[in-house]
């Protein structure tokens, strides 16, 4: 026999409408918070710029469905709590599932975390070589370089700061750490050598001084690819050590010059592709002490070089005994060097681009030596066949 009609409870008309309510709501938020910016959300590290505001740049058929398609791709780039909703999908896919694949980042279970990309794990367990051609090839563009230089009366000095997992290794996974060979021999290791037997082109290797520092204070950022204020400033002292061998008038890097605070801040380039908005214990500050002069910086974001549009910046220190002007070509490790290079030289001239050769540049300045600074990750992964076509040298 049936329940009777009259046996099944009812449901209650406020139930209905609060749910009516909330679903509608939802749907609105988005567009609530695309007009009134509630979501204050730290933008998710996507390393790439968002789409542009669209505009209507032709009044035809072809001209309104490029239209349409930039105003998709733009809506899809700033919809409304955007920024959050990515945020719970990384911390979530992380935290509760320990799915790593759509990351470029390796954790350690210590908390540090370490640059994945360009074949990380191959150019640390030394698996990855360089070919005969290859370190040919860097010989000749170094050689070219040197020599365009030394005929007119330049120095030339090729740096190559050491990457993370380098002097960090024991915080490495453990996985990595058991699968390293006890004679490892990487690409560095490599070149390093062959370049010792076949050409005398200046290059300093950063691996020694930074390995024996971090005995003292922590030199790299524990959610970052880099190395702190610290670690800067000890690499570029040993820079300055170098260059004095031959031009003994520059006056040394002196950590006493500097006043020194060690204050934890949130952040780090690799915490922020997972998401994270974790505390960074290894973040140093400087100030330059009352003996060092006040430097002057002048920034141009749109200077035009062999490879294109690039940040340049130009230090220039007022102090009348500083005789010698530098030209570095960097990336985002000797760009840090701004606020210390500056004490030790008239003029110095910073293009954001570590690949690059300038020589109106180069000229313009008339330096008594140019730097080029390459991480040793990108040096892995450098075309020096690409570069010399660039440089055009003789």
């Amino acid at each position: 026999m049936s329940p009777s009609a009259n046996s099944i409870p009812l449901r209650k008309p406020w139930a209905d409408w609060l749910i009516i309510g909330l679903f509608a709501a939802l749907l609105w938020l988005p567009t609530l918070d695309f007009f009134s910016a509630m979501d204050r959300t730290e933008p998710p590290g996507e390393n790439r710029l968002p789409a542009p505001r669209p505009r209507l740049e032709r009044r035809d058929l072809s001209g309104v469905q490029a239209y349409f398609a930039a105003a998709e791709a733009w809506f899809n780039d700033h919809f409304g709590f955007r920024k959050r909703l990515i945020r719970w999908f990384q911390q979530w896919k992380m935290r509760l599932y320990h799915d790593l694949s759509g990351y470029s980042v390796v954790p350690d279970q210590n908390g540090w975390l370490f640059r994945g990309e360009d074949q990380m794990v191959d150019h640390y367990l030394g698996m990855a070589k360089f070919t005969p051609a290859q370190l040919q090839c860097w010989q000749t563009l170094l050689e070219k370089r040197r020599d365009w230089l030394a005929a007119r009366g330049i120095r030339y000095l090729f740096v190559i700061p050491p990457n993370k997992q380098v002097v960090y290794s024991e915080f490495l996974p453990v996985w990595l750490q058991k699968a390293t060979p006890a004679r490892r021999e990487t690409k560095l290791d490599q070149f390093l050598q062959y370049m010792k037997e076949h050409s005398t082109v200046a290059i300093l290797d950063l691996r020694p001084v930074l390995l024996a520092a971090k005995t003292n204070a922590p030199i790299y950022l524990q959610n970052d690819m880099h190395w702190n204020a610290l670690g800067s400033f000890i690499a570029c002292r040993e820079v300055i050590k170098n260059l004095r061998h031959e031009l003994p008038d520059l006056p040394p890097l002196r950590p006493e010059d500097f006043t020194w605070t060690n204050t934890p801040t949130t952040g780090g380039d690799l915490a922020r592709i997972l998401g994270w908005q974790v505390a960074e214990p290894h973040h140093f500050s400087c100030q330059p002490g009352p003996a060092l002069s006040a430097l002057h910086t002048n920034e141009n974001r749109a200077f035009k070089s062999n490879w294109g549009i690039k940040p340049l910046s130009i230090v220039e220190n007022p102090t009348a005994a500083l005789r010698h002007n530098v030209v570095l070509f960097n990336d985002s490790f000797g760009a840090s060097w701004t606020q210390f290079l500056g004490h030790s030289f008239k003029r110095s001239v910073f293009e954001a681009e570590s690949r690059e050769f300038y020589t109106p540049l180069i000229s313009s300045n008339a330096p008594a030596v140019v730097i080029s600074e390459m991480l040793e990750g990108f040096f892995y992964i450098r075309d020096p066949q690409e570069m010399l076509a660039k440089d055009a040298l003789p």
